[in-house]
């Protein structure tokens, strides 16, 4: 009886107004398409069709803000309302369906385990933590972990109010190098990326030769592996043997890989180049 007249949806997501094709596409009856300012679109459906649309729009990555029912599809419901039987027992089974889809529990699985800490941060960031809801698309997060230096897998699967993180690495086998991340030579720090350990710099800063930038010590007091890369500007003066600037700019890029800044002077010799070198450092990254 509550499958009479018609529902209006507000659905949101990339190219939301393709959603009516997808709709129609599948056998679904859009009466009415109407565009809404936030990136979405209000759609007009058979109440008979909600099932199959809502299927159709998660699968496809859609959102459904909300649900109005119209018309004689609107009373039959405020009736249905009053029943206080009714009332209690679909307030029963939403509650239900609500708590399995809640998260209880975060496993995180896989030859790459040991990123739980930073897996958990990623989740935590997309708002997935213990009791919200479970995500619907786990796509953007599943990237995010790809992200993870060795990372060649990840999935996300959530059943029972456990959501189970596989991740996966390419290299298992190869071991993790201990201790921290040094700089290699003096000069401004550039970049400073820390996946796992705890900064003791920041960028622009000035360090010396073999000072710590990333340290191996954790939130907890304990100590653990650093996986970290760091970019050193250098400043340089160098009189290369050349008989021509492009002889003498070739020569020091094997000296000091990419430099910027880069001015050359005629010597008797050959040319002086000065400039800054970007000498790059990494410990446990690709």
């Amino acid at each position: 009886m509550l499958n009479v007249g018609r529902a209006r949806l507000q659905v949101e997501g990339l190219s939301a107004f393709g959603a009516v094709d997808k709709l129609t596409r599948r056998g679904v009856t859009v009466f009415s398409a109407q565009k809404t300012p936030q990136n979405g679109v209000f759609l007009e459906v058979a109440c008979k069709d909600l099932k199959k649309a809502f299927a159709i729009l998660r699968a496809s990555c859609y959102n459904v803000k909300k649900v109005r029912y119209l018309g004689a599809a609107r009373l039959m419901r405020r009736a249905a309302a009053r029943l206080g039987l009714l009332f209690g027992a679909a307030l029963f089974c939403l509650a239900a369906v609500a708590a399995q889809s809640l998260v209880l529990r975060i496993e995180v699985t896989g030859s790459g385990a040991y990123y739980e800490t930073e897996a958990l941060a990623i989740l935590r960031e997309h708002g997935v933590r213990l009791f919200a809801a479970a995500p619907r698309d786990p796509a953007p997060l599943s990237a995010e972990i790809l992200s993870l230096p060795r990372v060649s897998y990840c999935s996300l699967h959530a059943e029972g109010g456990v959501l189970t993180v596989e991740i996966e690495v390419s290299d298992e086998a190869a071991p993790l190098r201990s201790g921290p991340l040094r700089a290699p030579q003096g000069g401004t720090v550039r970049e400073l990326i820390a996946v796992r350990g705890t900064p003791c710099v920041a960028e622009g800063q000035e360090v010396a030769a073999g000072d710590v930038l990333v340290s191996c010590a954790r939130g907890d007091g304990t100590e653990g592996y650093v996986i970290a890369g760091a970019v050193i500007a250098v400043p340089f003066c160098e009189e290369i043997a050349a008989s021509s600037p492009e002889e003498a700019l070739n020569k020091l890029s094997l000296l000091y890989g990419e430099t910027e800044e880069v001015h050359s002077l005629r010597t008797e010799n050959g040319y002086r180049l000065e400039g800054v070198a970007l000498i790059s450092v990494r410990i446990n990254m690709g």
